[in-house]
């Protein structure tokens, strides 16, 4: 399928008339760009989404590794009781 469709977007301008391979470029660009904001949730009208998203993937570990300590701690004291 990837075969047939990198064929179709190789030879697309021969088989349309009025399309160049400039116009055919840029279209893929900008449709590249579209999917790939999609994909990473890009919003443009907020400058600072990387700095929010960095902020709460710090938080959320700070939560996982007390969770982790916690449970180290707990585990610990299940085996050596007096050092609890």
């Amino acid at each position: 399928v990837r075969e047939v469709l990198r064929g179709c977007r190789l030879h697309l301008p021969k088989f349309v008339s009025g399309l160049d391979r400039a116009a055919s470029t840029q279209a893929q660009l900008g449709l590249g760009h579209s999917y790939s904001r999609s994909k990473v949730k890009f919003n443009p009208a907020r400058s600072d989404n990387m700095i929010i998203q960095s902020i709460a993937l710090l938080d959320q570990m700070d939560k996982d590794l007390n969770t982790f300590a916690m449970r180290v701690r707990e585990w610990y004291s299940w085996h050596f009781p007096e050092l609890k």
